[in-house]
């Protein structure tokens, strides 16, 4: 699989059928001042060209991000609840990512962040790391960006971050490949759904709960 840079700035990307079945949309574009409102504005377009319960949403009123007490983002319009939306910035670029239905959670993992003599054990269980290490032809920092991503994206799906988890409280296991990334299931001890995808220097995870 040949790693790319994506998407283009402001390119909505979409993943289906992950987790509860709904679309998900995501992005990239470079960090700066109101851009995660405006990726917000368009990834909610995206999704209501394509899902129904949401064709209506772009005009229910001002689009507002607000934060939750453990910090997850929470989309107010006008007044209302949008759909589930996370952030991840890394590389000084910001993903985002959005669900149609239940929440949503994305991570972008650089292996910069994760070279020797990062503690490994201490986050990554030898179940998981074998096949991570594998798939990525014993790359340690890659495997261990693998990893980290999908477990982020799982814990910001769920809305508790690594307050009241343990990196080693989940495992992360290999479904197969899917849509230029692979399908994942993470045991926390109940299961997510996650799905991870290269970039040129770690991986992206999204996770739907």
């Amino acid at each position: 699989m040949v790693a790319r840079a994506f998407p283009e700035p402001w390119e909505i990307l979409e993943l289906p059928r992950l987790g509860s079945g709904e679309l998900l949309f995501y992005a990239a574009v470079a960090a700066g001042e109101g851009n995660r409102e405006r990726l917000a504005a368009r990834l909610l377009a995206a999704l209501a060209e394509r899902a129904p319960a949401w064709a209506g949403a772009p005009d229910w009123g001002g689009l507002t991000l607000e934060a939750d007490p453990l910090g997850r983002p929470r989309l107010r319009l006008g007044g209302k609840t949008g759909p589930s939306l996370s952030f991840s910035a890394a590389g000084g670029l910001i993903w985002g990512a959005m669900a149609g239905r239940g929440e949503v959670g994305v991570d972008a993992a650089r292996e910069q962040d994760f070279t020797p003599p990062y503690p490994y054990s201490r986050a990554f269980g030898q179940k998981e790391w074998d096949w991570a290490w594998r798939h990525c032809q014993g790359r340690k920092a890659r495997a261990a960006a693998l990893l980290w991503a999908a477990k982020e994206a799982v814990v910001k799906a769920l809305g508790v971050g690594f307050h009241s988890l343990d990196p080693l409280d989940l495992e992360v296991a290999p479904l197969g490949p899917a849509s230029e990334g692979l399908n994942l299931l993470v045991q926390t001890p109940g299961a997510v759904s996650a799905w991870a995808r290269p970039l040129a220097d770690g991986w992206l995870a999204l996770a739907a709960a």
